[in-house]
C-alpha cells in the first residue's frame, strides 16, 4: 500500500511539473499556493493500520526517548515514551510556498495528528527535506530534519518545487520544536484541529469579531499555576446561518494571564471576555480578566 502511495505521489509531482513546463516555460512557472493546512493534504495521507502500530509497539521500547539516524534510516514507525509516530513519504510538491510546519487533525481519526514540514519554494528540483531524528520526553516533541540542495553541476528539473516531509502521531504534545540539522528553527505556520480540543474546563474566553467570523482564545488554569490557551477561529457555515464551523488554530502554555492576553492580541481575539459559569452572560473587559487572579 505504501509503495502504491509513493508511486502516486511521484506521479502527481511529475505531472505537475510537466503541465507547468508545457504551459508557462521552465523558469516562469508560478503555482497558486494556499498558505493553509489544506494545501498540503495531498501528501499527508495516513497509511497506518492497527497491525503496523502493534508491530511498532513490539519492536520499539516505550522507554526509548529518541530514535535517530544521520543517514536517514529512521524507522518508518515507532513508539517514543508512549507517543506513536509514523513517517509519511516526502514530496516535492503540494505544500505551502512558505517555510515552516503545519499541524492538523485527521478528520477520519480524531486520535491522529499530522505534522507537515515545508522547506519553502525553490526554482528548481533537486531540493529535499526528510526527518532524521525524533525525541519526546512526555511533554515536548522535538523533530530534526535534514535539508539537501543540488550541487552546481547537478542536472535538475527547471520548475518550481515545494519540498516537504510529514509525520503522523497519535497524540498532540504540549510543546513542539522542529529544527534543521544546522540548528535553524521552523515556525508553526498553521494549526487546524477539531473543535473537540476545546473541552469544557476553560475558565475564561477572550473574544473578538462579529457577523460571520469570530476569534476566541479559551483559557485554562493548570495545577502548577500556569495557563493553557487554545485559539479558535469560528465562521458561519454560510451567509446568515446560525450554524458555525470551529477550527483550532493554535495552542500553548504560558506563565501568566498577561502572557495569555499577549497571545490573544497576536491571534486577533483580544476584545471582550466571558467567564465560565457566569449565568448572567455579562461581557467583561480584558482588565477584569487580568484582575481576576486567585
Amino acid at each position: 500500500m505504501r509503495s502504491e502511495l509513493s508511486r502516486s505521489l511521484c506521479c502527481v509531482a511529475a505531472a505537475s511539473v510537466l503541465i507547468a513546463m508545457a504551459g508557462c516555460g521552465a523558469r516562469e512557472v508560478k503555482a497558486d499556493v494556499k498558505e493553509t493546512a489544506s494545501a498540503i493534504t495531498t501528501i499527508v495521507i495516513s497509511t497506518t493500520s492497527e497491525e503496523n502500530k502493534e508491530t511498532a509497539m513490539t519492536e520499539t521500547s516505550a522507554a526509548e526517548t529518541s530514535v535517530s539516524s544521520s543517514e536517514g534510516t529512521l524507522k518508518e514507525s515507532g513508539i517514543i515514551n508512549g507517543l506513536y509516530y509514523h513517517l509519511i513519504p516526502a514530496s516535492s510538491s503540494g505544500s505551502s510556498g512558505r517555510r515552516g510546519y503545519f499541524i492538523f487533525q485527521d478528520r477520519q481519526d480524531k486520535l491522529s495528528y499530522k505534522i507537515c514540514i515545508a522547506a519553502g519554494e525553490f526554482s528548481t528540483g533537486g531540493h529535499d527535506i526528510k526527518i532524521t531524528d525524533i525525541q519526546y520526553d512526555g511533554s515536548k516533541l522535538k523533530i530534526t530534519v535534514k535539508e539537501t540542495s543540488p550541487a552546481p553541476t547537478d542536472y535538475v528539473t527547471e520548475a518550481i518545487t515545494y519540498p516537504c516531509c510529514a509525520v503522523e502521531i497519535d497524540q498532540l504534545p504540549g510543546e513542539i520544536e522542529i529544527v534543521s540539522q544546522k540548528g535553524a528553527e521552523f515556525d508553526c505556520i498553521d494549526t487546524q484541529l477539531d473543535a473537540s480540543e476545546i473541552g469544557k474546563d476553560w475558565i475564561a474566553r477572550i473574544q473578538n469579531g462579529a457577523g460571520e467570523r469570530m476569534r476566541s482564545t479559551y483559557v485554562y488554569e493548570l495545577p502548577d499555576g500556569k495557563y493553557k490557551f487554545i485559539n479558535v477561529q469560528s465562521t458561519t457555515k454560510n451567509w446568515g446561518s446560525s450554524r458555525w464551523n470551529h477550527v483550532v488554530k493554535g495552542r500553548g502554555t504560558v506563565d501568566s494571564r498577561e502572557a495569555v492576553v499577549e497571545e490573544a492580541k497576536k491571534f486577533g481575539s483580544c476584545g471582550f471576555v466571558s467567564f465560565a459559569g457566569d449565568a448572567s452572560k455579562k461581557v467583561h473587559s480584558v482588565a477584569e480578566f487580568l484582575a481576576a487572579k486567585k
